[in-house]
């Protein structure tokens, strides 16, 4: 079974039958509209619309407590976002009165009115939803398209080297980066260490065990690409991809489809408010 964010091989359809760059520009067109949209409705729809990619890909489930994580995480610093949020002028669809009334609120010194409003409440539903989608896409791209597919359909496409080295250096670092945590953790409990503690001040404490000899690991990483650049002279020759771009009939069709539905919603956005709150 794959490590979290590593590409396994398997035969299911998004693995065999789609072209990388045909995932690359759906991919890019969910991220494009849900940056769009500020409705979490709209948001609801790419949302359920993931359950598709979720079941043909026979992606890990457990990849997703991450983003499940991130979410409780980041519900307080998102909602404090949110309590400015009683400004009529920021509604442009929602009745401004009804968005903007705070529910429960405060007029604070230097800051003017703070409170919680129905349009905060929305915005703050909407941004954790774009978060949860974008990383779901993400993950299933990952899961479903290989390092080689992906540094072959970027050169095919001209992107400069040094921006595929980079982009390919990233694509394993994350697996990589879960072994030696997992190894080191692995260690330190043999030894009896345990980082659970109700006092967060020393779950921090707790936490130099892991730290110190995943930062040690990290910069050795970092020595050894730096190595291997050097000794495979990185940026003095030109790189041409081992593979042409053969994408399908239904490569093309996605891709138009996926296109065609990016462009209609930035204009029906900008010039009609579609997706605002």
């Amino acid at each position: 079974m794959a490590r979290w964010l590593e590409y396994e091989s398997r035969d299911t359809f998004l693995h065999k039958r789609l072209h990388p760059l045909t995932k690359m520009v759906v991919v890019a067109s969910i991220v494009v509209m849900s940056g769009m949209w500020l409705d979490p409705r709209y948001q609801a729809v790419l949302f359920l619309l993931a359950i598709i990619p979720i079941y043909v890909s026979k992606i890990p489930l457990y990849w997703f407590s991450v983003v499940v994580l991130a979410v409780a995480t980041s519900i307080y610093p998102v909602a404090a976002t949110s309590l400015g949020q009683t400004n009529v002028g920021l509604y442009k669809v929602l009745d401004p009165t009804w968005a903007a009334t705070p529910l429960v609120g405060a007029d604070i010194p230097f800051v003017g009115k703070l409170g919680v409003t129905r349009g905060g409440l929305l915005w703050l539903l909407n941004a954790e939803l774009r978060s949860s989608i974008m990383a779901i896409y993400m993950f299933v791209f990952i899961y479903t398209t290989s390092m080689a597919e992906v540094t072959d359909t970027l050169l095919a496409l001209k992107v400069p080297q040094p921006a595929v080295f980079v982009i390919s250096i990233a694509y394993k670092l994350i697996p990589h980066l879960s072994r030696v945590v997992e190894h080191i953790l692995s260690a330190q409990r043999l030894r009896g260490w345990s980082l659970r503690h109700w006092n967060p001040v020393k779950i921090v404490r707790r936490a130099a065990p892991l730290m110190k000899p995943l930062m040690r690991r990290v910069a050795i990483m970092t020595e050894q690409i730096t190595m291997a650049t050097q000794i495979r002279g990185f940026g003095s020759g030109k790189v041409t991809a081992t593979r042409h771009l053969n994408p399908t009939k239904l490569d093309y069709a996605l891709m138009v489809i996926a296109g065609l539905a990016t462009i209609t919603v930035v204009i029906l956005t900008i010039f009609f408010d579609v997706g605002q709150l």
